[in-house]
């Protein structure tokens, strides 16, 4: 059995937690992380809201998913955008229990040459937006039936970046503002946690290499071989990887779980 037939049992043969009669708030969910949450949560029987600013993408992951399920198109950086989208959710569906914040933007620049537009870009995106959300969607989740914030950080976040300074920020922020929201509502019965990814295989972080390899002067190909060499487990993620943590986490089996950041790199935190 090959490594690409294998990924695709150890998938086939994933846990499916129970979350039928849930509904799912997933941004970013027209592509990568977030579009492989939204076919893992469904499958495992929740309705799924998919956000994203790009509407074939958006629109056609919800005719391809099991069940009935719906699409908002919204850039969520406009202030108010947040509102919108969680007054938009419940008039579809009428409840919400799981919010997963997988919506973001990454940009590797020297922290010298990095441009107030691209710094704004960044941190209105990946922090910005993911507050406004989650605390409008908080305020909304059932007080009886609580419910569950998964935001998407990343391994940047827990060491400082010389490249990419402005991502790192809004990931280590992502983090801290974990806690303060699992604090907050944590009397609500709701948890909020964080998934920390590493290098994914994602058309993001394919863009993200060829910057890496404008900078550096390196291939992307050198690149992706010394992030695997420096991965104990010797391979780079996949979105489906993320998505079985972030199963777990907005199932009943991870109730007593808040406030938490939590790894899933295949080890390489451990060397970097």
């Amino acid at each position: 059995m090959d490594l690409a037939t294998k990924e695709v049992a150890k998938r086939s043969s994933a846990i499916l937690y129970d979350l039928k009669g849930k509904v799912a708030l997933i941004t970013g969910a027209g592509s990568g992380l977030g579009k492989a949450t939204a076919d893992r949560l469904a499958t495992s029987g929740a309705m799924i809201i998919a956000v994203d600013r790009e509407e074939s993408s958006t629109r056609e992951l919800v005719k391809s998913l099991p069940g009935r399920h719906h699409a908002i198109v919204k850039d969520l950086r406009p202030a108010l955008a947040a509102r919108d989208v969680v007054e938009h959710s419940l008039a579809l569906a009428g409840r919400l229990d799981i919010v997963v914040n997988s919506a973001g933007v990454c940009h590797f620049n020297r922290i010298n040459e990095i441009s107030p537009e691209e710094w704004d870009e960044v941190l209105e995106t990946d922090l910005r937006a993911l507050h406004f959300l989650s605390v409008a969607a908080a305020e909304a989740m059932d007080e009886a039936a609580g419910g569950c914030i998964i935001n998407l950080g990343s391994n940047a976040g827990r060491k400082g970046r010389a490249m990419g300074a402005h991502y790192a920020a809004a990931k280590a922020a992502v983090a801290s503002l974990t806690e303060s929201l699992a604090l907050a509502y944590g009397a609500k019965g709701i948890t909020v946690n964080t998934v920390c990814p590493a290098v994914v295989l994602t058309g993001m972080w394919e863009r993200n290499f060829a910057e890496l390899a404008r900078i550096t002067g390196k291939t992307s190909e050198q690149l992706l071989g010394g992030w695997i060499d420096a991965t104990p487990l010797k391979r780079l993620g996949t979105p489906e990887d993320v998505a079985n943590l972030i199963a777990f986490l907005a199932s009943d089996d991870a109730s007593f779980i808040t406030g938490q950041t939590i790894n899933v790199c295949g080890g390489f935190m451990l060397t970097c």
